[in-house]
């Protein structure tokens, strides 16, 4: 079989394998990693919070395998904790999609919500910080002018703009809490698939509240292509919900769909990365004919910068201005329906909504700027001889 370099260590550090692999694994394998991770750092003491979050796993995949271990006891706590969490975060977001839907707006759960409830299948599994719901496009600006009413608000307005080339914005309430309302699945997507994704959701109850969900192929394809990117917090666990999404029993992903959804938007190189790094590392049923199609996928070069872009630390955009040109170009040509014609103008406007520019002017004086600093940054190196 042909392979890629799939740049393992730009996804998961060998410690994070071994937890991943105490999560996920069954019987002998699990309590070999578990050992492994317990005795490579004292994880009681400091744990960086992408691994963090996956401790309540830890502790289910353990109590499923009978493993009598002292820790057992604090991941109990942990476990707990998650789950109380989520518990209160379901039944907060069950009146905000209650209110939506009372108003004729659908509602579909993204990500955490979506996983736990029909995947996991237990609401301790997946710690989550908030919710996301994704409206229709054409509702999104109705949807907000509901919400504002229910006492969630916007740190800053919507603009058509947002809605033209954004995908999310964050709304939150005198209580502190918070959740994403999405209007497109995820950055850069066409509205032709926003429809097969509609098209394609299944029924999902949250607190006896009805919504939808993606089918397992939409939310498989989502999970990856959100996970295969640099985040301050380690996105590991993407892992564990892309291997429960496979492996699940009551579920079967349309491989072939999914091939097509990576080569139709665009997003074929981080498919590769994603889907070839889990069946190296974790085994999971993905067929072998699969892997072979997609090792094989043409990969276009703006995505092989983008890329290169997306899974470095992107705190400071401005240390590759160039790279983060091509990456926006990138997610511009998701957002073209018709076969990728280069339209200055409109790819201008994205950019001033991007660099937040009042005008052309103003984003040429960005840019200049971001350049000359980058630059002037840069040590004088000598040329030794």
């Amino acid at each position: 079989m042909d392979t890629i370099n799939t740049g393992k260590f730009d996804l998961a550090t060998p410690h994070q394998e071994l937890l991943l692999k105490a999560a996920l694994l069954s019987d002998e394998e699990s309590l070999k990693a578990f050992r492994k991770w317990q005795g490579a750092a004292d994880w009681e003491e400091y744990l960086e919070q992408g691994s963090f979050r996956l401790l309540p796993l830890l502790y289910i995949n353990l109590q499923k395998h009978g493993v009598d271990d002292p820790a057992i006891g604090k991941l109990k706590g942990i476990y707990r904790q998650a789950w109380s969490k989520n518990q209160t975060l379901f039944h907060e977001m069950a009146k905000v999609v209650e209110h939506l839907q009372n108003a004729g707006i659908k509602t579909m759960l993204l990500k955490g919500a979506s996983l736990s409830l029909l995947y996991y299948k237990n609401n301790g599994a997946r710690p989550m910080a908030d919710i996301d719901v994704l409206v229709p496009l054409k509702q999104a600006r109705l949807a907000i002018e509901i919400l504002q009413k229910a006492g969630w608000k916007s740190p800053v307005p919507l603009t058509e703009l947002d809605l033209i080339y954004g995908h999310a914005i964050q709304l939150s309430n005198n209580s502190r809490k918070e959740f994403d309302l999405h209007w497109r699945p995820f950055n850069g997507c066409r509205d032709e698939y926003e429809k097969d994704f509609w098209d394609g959701a299944i029924p999902l109850k949250l607190a006896n509240v009805n919504s939808l969900a993606p089918n397992p192929t939409d939310m498989l394809f989502h999970t990856i292509i959100h996970g295969v990117a640099w985040n301050p917090i380690p996105p590991i666990r993407w892992i564990a919900d892309a291997i429960t999404l496979i492996n699940s029993d009551d579920f079967t992903i349309d491989w072939q769909r999914l091939i097509n959804m990576a080569q139709k938007h665009y997003f074929s190189l981080r498919l590769k990365k994603g889907l070839q790094y889990l069946h190296d590392i974790f085994y999971p049923n993905i067929p072998p004919n699969v892997i072979k199609t997609i090792i094989n996928l043409p990969v276009s070069y703006l995505e092989k910068i983008e890329y290169r872009f997306m899974i470095r630390d992107r705190e400071n955009e401005n240390s590759s201005p160039l790279a983060a040109l091509c990456c926006h170009l990138c997610r511009f040509r998701r957002l073209n329906s018709r076969k990728f014609i280069f339209p200055i103008i409109t790819f201008s406007r994205s950019l001033q909504w991007r660099m937040n520019a009042r005008n052309n002017y103003d984003l040429l004086c960005k840019g200049f700027r971001i350049t000359t600093n980058m630059f002037l940054s840069r040590p004088f190196q000598v040329r030794h001889r």
